[in-house]
């Protein structure tokens, strides 16, 4: 049924969805004498709706969204503590604790040397050591409707500020939208109401990678892409770029060498073994991943090549193994650590302001990290 929703009968004007809560508080200013008869009361709905809300059931009462703001907030100015602890987190998502879900489609998980910069920055970025960030994983396709199969921090309830790295399970996210709470992705982004992404800017890191190599002289490039036909944002931007960058420098996209692979080191290592084989032979690679190019580097050398003599090889990460190469790496440096440090911080004040209706989306510069895999163009030696 539905419950009643004027706002004259309610202690205090309905908030918007969004609008700010007040400062975060401590449990011990909490008063846990106050009665579910006195918020609805002062809230102007029924017992009922409060003991479902409060305690997350399904009695077969409908409350509304705009209900359900004007409870929690009528709870919030009185002081109310829940007995339970996940209500507790429900009311006063700000006393919650940090969650960093995982997608398990990421090829070598916290092995990845991306995730690992991430995960690592994340943790050093939490405000308060009594809140430590959790890691989970989820499956980007998973049906997350079904009972008992969400996530252990989603199912236990007592996590508020939930980040994301992997393309978003909309099932999942949904889970989460219906508490009330946000989700900030790392990363990845997707058009869901309520999401903030967080994403670094794809297109501009193949710019200034090309744009690198033409100004060193270098006018036949190959290209080691992700895999063909892919529909990742991350894949589809970098490609973009490319394409920008040739354009704007006059280079024939055609006459590029681009070959698809899933952008391991194994896959760079194949990509190279193709692209010497063409003509006109190129003088330069730019790979979309860290991994790709130093499995290029790996090749050149094995085949006599000299790196940047004879190939220039630039990277898309700037991993740790990037700085240790030999030589060296250029690459292109994406925000790893910057994005999950602002990540914390975004969820941080979003559990206070409350979600935006629509999604946002938000790109973090890139900038070139030269170092000495990459010189002047010179003709390549046939091999």
């Amino acid at each position: 049924m539905n419950l009643p929703n004027d706002a004259g009968a309610a202690r205090v004007d309905d908030s918007e969805r969004g609008g700010e809560r007040k400062a975060p508080r401590q449990l011990s200013d909490l008063q846990k004498t106050i009665t579910m008869a006195q918020i609805a009361k002062a809230a102007g709905v029924s017992q009922g709706a409060i003991s479902s809300l409060l305690n997350d059931r399904d009695y077969g009462i409908r409350v509304s969204e705009k209900t359900r703001e004007r409870v929690f907030k009528v709870c919030r100015e009185m002081g109310y503590i829940p007995n339970d602890l996940r209500a507790v987190v429900r009311m006063y998502p700000e006393l919650g604790d940090f969650c960093l879900l995982l997608s398990t489609s990421i090829e070598g998980g916290l092995l990845d040397p991306f995730v690992h910069r991430l995960v690592a920055a994340a943790m050093s970025a939490v405000p308060d050591e009594s809140h430590p960030l959790s890691l989970a994983y989820y499956g980007e396709t998973q049906d997350y409707t079904a009972a008992g199969t969400l996530p252990h921090p989603v199912r236990v309830g007592t996590y508020s500020k939930f980040l994301i790295h992997g393309t978003p399970n909309a099932s999942l996210l949904e889970v989460l939208f219906k508490r009330g709470l946000p989700v900030v992705s790392l990363g990845y982004e997707a058009p869901l109401a309520g999401l903030t992404s967080l994403v670094p800017d794809y297109t501009q890191a193949a710019t200034l990678a090309i744009e690198h190599l033409v100004q060193l002289g270098h006018e036949h490039l190959g290209i080691i892409s992700g895999p063909f036909g892919s529909t990742h944002p991350k894949i589809l931007e970098l490609n973009h770029g490319v394409s920008v960058a040739c354009e704007k420098f006059g280079l024939p996209i055609e006459s590029q060498h681009i070959v698809y692979g899933d952008l391991s080191e194994q896959a760079g290592r194949a990509a190279l073994e193709e692209i010497l084989a063409r003509q006109p032979a190129p003088t330069a690679i730019f790979a979309m991943s860290d991994r790709a190019a130093l499995g290029a580097l790996s090749l050149a050398q094995a085949r006599g090549l000299q790196v940047p003599g004879d190939l220039s090889i630039v990277g898309c990460s700037d991993d740790p193994g990037s700085q240790t190469a030999h030589p060296p790496l250029t690459t292109v440096h994406l925000p790893a650590e910057e994005m999950a440090a602002q990540g914390i911080r975004e969820i941080d004040r979003l559990v206070n302001a409350g979600a935006a209706d629509a999604p946002r989306k938000e790109s973090l510069p890139v900038r070139l990290v030269t170092r000495s895999s990459t010189g002047p163009a010179r003709k390549l030696q046939k091999v």
